[in-house]
């Protein structure tokens, strides 16, 4: 399993979005494991449910972040134009 620091990194680009992450579920799905984070908006009370297909340390953060807004945009949770402005100019950096 992957080090505290490691999966931070994942947990504080979910809060620079404005939202909370409130779990990680890990579990196997056909002999693999895959996390599956319960992520809120506290400023609209909704909670969303991402499955991510597999474990959160096996992505870049660019194939997280595209995933997490892909699962959010299905359930009706929006991100500001800002926030995600924001985003993607913190994901260039980081390459």
């Amino acid at each position: 399993m992957a080090s505290r620091k490691v999966l931070n990194k994942y947990k504080m680009l979910v809060e620079s979005l404005g939202l909370k992450q409130l779990d990680v579920y890990r579990v196997v799905r056909e002999g693999k494991p895959v996390d599956v984070i319960r992520i809120q908006d506290p400023a609209s009370g909704k909670t969303a449910l991402v499955d991510l297909g597999t474990t959160r340390e096996s992505l870049t953060l660019q194939e997280f972040a595209e995933r997490l807004l892909k699962a959010l945009g299905e359930s009706g949770i929006t991100v500001s134009e800002r926030l995600l402005l924001r985003l993607r100019g913190k994901l260039l950096e980081t390459g």
